[in-house]
């Protein structure tokens, strides 16, 4: 018999990227460009997935008139992201890059995440929510959602658990290599 429970999946992409990317220099199996899709399956199982978010920011403009390295770098990601606009049953949502180069901040993206988890508990879409992330600044996101009765689910980062949040998911997991798998049709990397 199936698991009825319906899983909404929130993916904080800039957390998980720079905490592969921190982590690919001692381990450089970890793939950072991975498919959302497969992660979320993953954290699925046998429950049915109801909803799969990646919240992320586009690159900067001023790589395209940077270094080679720079350019490419830029293009990547938009490609990066245009494969997952395309992904069935993925929404990708774009936050905003704000101030100047060196000193550029996410804007947006955190609020669009907890805004559409708790908006989306409100009206009964999902059973449980798995948020990856370790971000601490979701802890009111979760005691709302929590609200309606519904389960927080956390995949976290091995040293990185936010004691913010620690205690307030009813199950954290440790992120795994595996469920990090490179996705298909990107150009070299």
């Amino acid at each position: 018999m199936d698991n009825p429970k319906r899983i909404a999946v929130f993916i904080d992409n800039s957390n998980v990227f720079h905490h592969i990317h921190d982590i690919k220099k001692t381990d450089k199996s970890w793939v950072c460009l991975y498919n959302p899709l497969i992660l979320a399956e993953k954290l699925a199982g046998n429950r049915n997935l109801a909803y799969v978010g990646f919240y992320c920011v586009r690159p900067p403009s001023y790589l395209l008139n940077g270094t080679q390295l720079e350019k490419r770098k830029y293009s990547l990601t938009q490609q990066y992201y245009g494969i997952i606009e395309k992904l069935p049953n993925v929404v990708i949502k774009f936050g905003d890059l704000r101030g100047t180069k060196g000193q550029l901040q996410e804007k947006n993206l955190d609020t669009q995440l907890a805004t559409d988890m708790v908006t989306m508990a409100a009206l009964d879409k999902y059973d449980i929510a798995v948020l990856v992330s370790n971000d601490g600044d979701y802890k009111s996101a979760i005691e709302n959602t929590k609200l309606f009765n519904k389960k927080i689910e956390n995949l976290f980062f091995k040293g990185s658990l936010s004691m913010a949040i620690d205690g307030k998911c009813d199950i954290k997991r440790r992120a795994r290599r595996s469920f990090f798998v490179k996705l298909d049709g990107l150009d070299g990397i």
